[in-house]
């Protein structure tokens, strides 16, 4: 088992190959959940989606209930004028050491009403006498009392920050948020899979390449052989052999160039779920081979279709409704603040807090008020019209986005499927001169073999044999390509290969992945190739 350990995830056997490599056997279904796996692109959209989750529920806490409390320490002496000691009994001098004990309830609702539901408790020690035959001569005397009051206060805005559309405008636009971080990480898997699918494809047309390339450097060592040996019988000539040598060392220098775009292609391969480099002796061989599915959905389906799936287009409908509502949000910062304050309670009055709070129950001492206060802006409120301004045009321009999205679709959706098309029609063709080639090939080794043909025109035919191969697997791959661009431009690649997530399904993904502790929690930091840890020979 050694993909475990050198792919880390799946342990398939490894078979030897013609190269003595020892080959991994990979089917794309299993490339992609690697990717999908182990990709950090996917995983920190993931993550961003559900910070945006997170954000989006954190703005409902503007609703949320608050118990407020205070304590507050009150020291005053102050000299009274005639007409405060007279209504002070006579007190000249003030001297007062209070303490106010204040608590309640406090919260936000829809309407952008702030409500208060709360008790006050002041504990008041002053020198002014409760009666004329208790005055003291110097002052010096404190008398205690606790005032009691409970109620509810209200304020609620008439214009300005009026109703639900300007309290719950913040709310509305953290969940569009979110909604456009989800459609982003939908965006970002259907990259990353397309990526991952030709990465794949790429690698399938390499190998293949490198497959084509030994046949025919065993075909030409054949010719060569064989051209030494008439060489030798002397039914051969040295320019029938040098001609073959010369053919022979050609195609061992393109077989070489295949061999290092193999080794490109696995590269990337690896690189698109994080995997280190291959031991050396190692590779990993594409199993599944391209080829011409059924017919493609017409071109209006399609586009329809991008309509509900394309992520791109989702965002950017997200984005003019975003600006609506910051619109609507201005328009209302416009008027004039205008706000009703209302008061509702009750009073007591008791030489200690359970008489004063006794007293209170007794509701004979009921204390309300009501009052409107107006904030008019003298110069017709230049901030707020300038916002006003500035949200119009940000809506007009996310229109103009939305429409240049639409036109990107459709021009992209119509231009893979034109060249799926003419894959299509590429791939029927190579075919039938693939086939023609390969029995020319065997008529002209049959002739050589008798002597009535030269080398060199055996090779010119094994390599228009190698060229329509390659030809014909290129097509193929570029099919496989076309297909891809498509389903992107109309957002199927998740539907059509069975990975659309709901929203509670990517939370209950990243919620898994967290608790694994596979991602990493700190900077990367590489380690210097100094001697201590450079890799020994």
């Amino acid at each position: 088992m050694v993909l475990g350990v050198y792919l880390g995830v799946l342990p398939l056997p490894a078979v030897p190959t013609n190269s003595g490599r020892q080959a991994v056997e990979l089917r794309l279904e299993d490339y992609i959940n690697l990717v999908l796996e182990n990709n950090e692109s996917v995983q920190a959209q993931m993550l961003e989606a559900e910070v945006n989750r997170r954000k989006s529920r954190a703005e409902y806490g503007a609703f949320e209930p608050e118990w407020v409390s205070s304590v507050t320490r009150e020291i005053n002496n102050r000299q009274n004028n005639t007409e405060q000691a007279a209504s002070l009994g006579g007190v000249s001098e003030l001297k007062e050491r209070n303490t106010i004990y204040d608590s309640g309830i406090e919260s936000l609702i829809p309407t952008g009403a702030k409500i208060r539901l709360g008790s006050t408790l002041s504990d008041l020690n002053n020198n002014v006498p409760p009666s004329a035959f208790l005055s003291s001569s110097n002052g010096n005397v404190f008398f205690k009392q606790y005032q009691t009051f409970v109620g509810v206060t209200v304020t609620q805005p008439l214009l300005k920050n009026a109703g639900g559309n300007a309290t719950l405008a913040n709310i509305r636009i953290a969940a569009m948020d979110s909604d456009i971080a989800f459609q982003e990480y939908r965006r970002q898997l259907m990259l990353t899979i397309s990526q991952a699918e030709a990465a794949y494809w790429n690698l399938y047309l390499a190998q293949e390449q490198v497959r084509f390339f030994d046949e025919s450097v065993s075909v030409a060592e054949t010719i060569l052989a064989d051209s030494q040996e008439r060489l030798k019988a002397g039914q051969g000539s040295e320019l029938d052999v040098l001609e073959a040598r010369s053919g022979l060392a050609l195609r061992h220098t393109k077989q070489n160039d295949a061999i290092q775009n193999s080794y490109e292609a696995l590269a990337r391969l690896q690189s698109l779920y994080g995997a280190a480099p291959l031991r050396e002796g190692m590779t990993i061989r594409a199993v599944d081979a391209p080829g011409i599915t059924k017919a493609m959905p017409a071109y209006y389906q399609r586009f329809q279709l991008a309509f509900d799936l394309n992520p791109d287009y989702l965002i950017q409908l997200k984005k003019v409704d975003q600006a609506k509502v910051r619109l609507g949000l201005a328009n209302n910062q416009r008027l004039p603040e205008m706000n009703f304050r209302g008061s509702y309670g009750f009073n007591g009055l008791g030489s200690s807090p359970s008489q004063s709070f006794e007293n209170l129950t007794g509701r004979d001492f009921l204390s309300w008020s009501a009052a409107v206060d107006l904030h008019l802006p003298l110069l017709g409120g230049i901030k707020e019209r300038n916002i006003f301004n500035a949200a119009k045009l940000s809506l007009q321009a996310a229109l103009v986005n939305l429409n240049g999205v639409q036109t990107q679709i459709s021009h992209a959706l119509n231009l893979a499927m034109l060249k799926a098309q003419n894959r299509t029609e590429s791939v029927h063709n190579y075919e039938t001169v693939v086939h023609f080639n390969e029995d020319l090939l065997k008529t002209e080794l049959a002739r050589l073999n008798v002597g009535k043909v030269e080398a060199r025109k055996v090779l010119e035919v094994e390599a228009d044999l190698l060229d329509t191969r390659q030809s014909l697997a290129d097509v193929l791959v570029q099919y496989e390509r076309a297909l891809l661009e498509a389903q992107l431009a109309e957002g199927s690649i998740l539907q059509s290969r069975k990975l659309e997530l709901t929203r509670d399904e990517l939370q209950k993904k990243t919620m898994a992945l967290l608790k694994s502790h596979k991602l990493p929690t700190e900077v990367f930091r590489p380690v210097p190739n100094t001697p201590a840890n450079r890799p020994e020979n």
